[in-house]
Formats: structure tokens, C-alpha cells, sequence
């Protein structure tokens, strides 16, 4: 029996991708700040002041995530589980490939594609809204990495060692 990989979050897979809402933010809170000195209309303040704040609190909602130490994915001999997306155990039999969708080490996605539907609590989890929309890729589930303390190269290493059966491509 294989050791299970725990994967959590990356602090800096958090950080980075809420600095640009941050920046945002303060440009549009200074831009209120100047509209009052210089007498401005009170309404266009108003909104650009409402637009620094939801500016701002997206770059904190994006950025707490990395304080969150708790493990999100595990990958051991029974199958996968993604806490972000329904946290259910889907078996590797029901697995049959895998693809790494952007390839190297940049990748943000691994794609799973099993023998058929997924469990409801992914296929109705927000992750997985695009797959209820669109017309074809009814049996994939889509795992986001980009935000994990482990590289996209590193799990499907994992998968080879343990699911030797599930194709994988790319």
C-alpha cells in the first residue's frame, strides 16, 4: 500500500494572483480620495469608491487562501478526492486517463476522464459549472493545480504509481 499524497495550498499560488486586485484597489480608493479634494461629483466618488472596495475585497478573498493550511486534494490507491470540488473519492476504476492541459511545469489543470458520469457532488460543485454548460465533456473533471503546493509533473507521477492502468496523455 502506497503512501497517500496530501496536497494543500501554495502560499505563493495564493498571494501572487491577488496582488493585481490589490493594486487595483488602491489606485481606485486614491482616485476617490482625490474626486472629494478636488470637489468632484459626489456619485462618480461613489462608485469609483465602491469599485476600490470590491476591488480590495476580492484580493483578500483570493489571498486567504493561502493561510489555509488544510489539505485539498488526496491522491492514494483507492482514487482522488478533491475537497474543493464535492469532496468525494472517485475510484481510479472508474478512471480511465488523465491529461495535463497545459503540459510542463506552468500547467494549471489536470484533466481526469472517467468511464462515465462523475459523482453528483462534482458534477454540481462550482468548480465544475462550465462542464454542466457546455455540450461535450460530460465525464471530465477538471482538478486545478496552479493554486497547490505541487507541480502538475509531480501528480501524474503520482497517478502512474498509483493507477498503473489509467492512460496518461500528453
Amino acid at each position: 500500500m502506497a503512501a497517500p499524497l496530501e496536497i494543500r495550498n501554495s502560499a505563493t499560488g495564493k498571494i501572487f494572483p491577488a496582488i493585481g486586485p490589490l493594486i487595483i484597489g488602491v489606485m481606485f480608493g486614491f482616485g476617490a480620495l482625490r474626486g472629494l479634494a478636488s470637489g468632484a461629483n459626489s456619485g462618480h466618488v461613489l462608485v469609483i469608491a465602491l469599485l476600490a472596495l470590491a476591488c480590495l475585497a476580492l484580493g483578500f478573498f483570493i489571498a486567504r487562501g493561502a493561510f489555509d493550511t488544510s489539505v485539498k486534494v488526496v491522491l492514494d490507491d483507492n482514487g482522488f478526492r478533491d475537497r474543493r470540488a464535492g469532496d468525494v473519492l472517485v475510484p481510479w476504476q472508474n478512471v480511465r486517463s488523465v491529461r495535463l492541459a497545459s503540459g510542463g511545469k506552468g500547467a494549471a489543470m489536470l484533466n481526469f476522464e472517467l468511464t462515465g458520469e462523475p459523482p453528483d457532488e462534482i458534477k454540481y460543485s462550482a468548480v465544475n459549472a462550465l462542464s454542466r454548460m457546455l455540450p461535450f465533456g460530460k465525464n471530465i473533471v477538471h482538478m486545478e493545480i496552479s493554486s497547490l503546493d505541487v507541480q502538475g509533473q509531480d501528480m501524474i507521477e503520482a497517478i502512474r504509481r498509483l493507477a498503473p492502468h489509467v492512460a496518461v496523455e500528453g
